[in-house]
């Protein structure tokens, strides 16, 4: 979710924002229907808009040229504000949250993908058991699916069927903890569950109390067993988080700090240590709002993040073993034009060779190549033009 300051921001300057893009009504896009084997991208967003934004008409499916560019080329409709999605470990099933506004209980969509890309129905959603779900983890053994409910603090573990489709929830915890934010913090926002590595725990990061909270997961009941509750720091505000290849350091994105933390892990009891803070803002530059979402690639020696307010994407070296992290380039996640873009996701291909920023108030999607020898970010393409969107998931 977004901070106060940064709400007030979106409000005064995406209409000038979406101006400036070309943008007149919703943004329904098509090039055509989706190519076999080729690779997709999945776009998920908001169908009601935010902040008096468009709407986009469902999850948007994309083909991807082996340049890294995007072509959209239709959209699953049917379900509601889809602002998170995740793939089954085979990949072969779309998971999608539901996020009604209004404090209204969310549900959780499971969809089987076709060998073109397209999206077909798997079952019947399901409860979220909590306001504002805003993550989806699935178990690396594929049996389980843990949701994360921003507005309500409520942590729900669903089953998954032999198909991929989901079953009723077999558990359900509440944070209740609170931080000194006046606004942000005046109680549990959970923001995201990851399982550490093997699945054996579950870490998820809450921006409400400024901890990362450790739960001991039963894989085969699904059941949940508190093991710790780790501060990152006071204001700080932790939303993502993604583990080392190591499986000995975690990084978290803090959304009120402005940081990314690196993180000590204990494999035997659990315990989360902070090592080192880095900055998402170059020397000299006042970071204003909130990091979004973190990856590193697969050789554990770049990290990538993006920061909405400095409406740029982040690339950074991982130094020291996994201890430390040195800021190689902030580069803008659009070119320059009035109005915030505010990109509340980025995501990283599976060849660790192209970068995706979701603008949400730019109303686009961005795509950089990556230059891993000299740490630089490229723009592959002008950014594709999609209304609203939150989350962008390679296949």
């Amino acid at each position: 979710m977004t901070s106060t300051y940064g709400r007030r921001r979106v409000l005064t300057l995406a209409a000038a924002g979406a101006a400036a893009a070309g943008w007149a009504g919703t943004s329904a896009v098509f090039g055509g229907p989706p190519r076999p084997h080729a690779r997709h991208a999945y776009i998920g967003g908001f169908t009601t808009g935010e902040y008096g934004l468009p709407g986009l008409p469902g999850i948007g499916i994309a083909a991807v040229d082996p340049g890294g560019r995007l072509e959209l080329a239709g959209w699953r409709t049917g379900i509601e504000n889809p602002s998170f999605l995740t793939l089954s470990p085979d990949r072969r099933v779309l998971y999608a949250v539901s996020q009604l506004p209004g404090g209204a209980t969310g549900s959780v969509h499971a969809f089987r993908v076709s060998g073109d890309g397209g999206l077909s129905p798997l079952g019947r959603p399901r409860s979220s058991r909590g306001a504002a779900p805003v993550h989806l983890a699935v178990h690396p053994q594929g049996r389980f699916l843990v949701t994360a409910n921003y507005g309500s603090g409520h942590v729900a573990v669903l089953p998954l069927g032999a198909g991929g489709e989901i079953l009723d929830a077999v558990e359900v915890v509440r944070h209740r903890g609170r931080g000194p934010h006046p606004v942000e913090q005046r109680g549990p926002h959970p923001h995201m569950a990851v399982f550490v590595p093997g699945g054996r725990r579950l870490l998820v990061p809450d921006k409400g109390d400024d901890h990362i909270h450790v739960y001991d997961f039963n894989t085969r009941t699904g059941r949940l067993r508190r093991a710790g509750r780790f501060p990152v720091g006071a204001r700080t505000g932790p939303r993502h988080l993604v583990f080392h290849p190591s499986g000995r350091f975690a990084y978290v994105t803090n959304e009120l700090g402005h940081t990314v933390t690196v993180l000590a892990y204990d494999a035997g009891t659990g315990r989360l240590t902070p090592v080192s803070h880095a900055s998402v803002a170059p020397a000299g530059f006042d970071p204003r709002n909130a990091p979004s979402a973190v990856h590193l690639t697969s050789d554990g020696k770049l990290l990538v993040t993006a920061d909405r307010g400095l409406d740029t994407v982040e690339l950074f070296r991982v130094r020291d073993a996994g201890r430390t992290l040195t800021l190689l380039e902030s580069q803008p996640v659009t070119p320059k034009a009035p109005g915030t873009r505010w990109p509340r996701d980025v995501a990283l291909d599976a060849s660790d060779r192209y970068v995706y920023t979701a603008n949400q108030a730019g109303q686009s999607v961005s795509a950089f190549r990556m230059d891993p020898e000299h740490g630089r970010l490229h723009p592959v393409a002008p950014p594709l033009r999609v209304a609203s969107p939150s989350c962008v998931l390679l296949r």
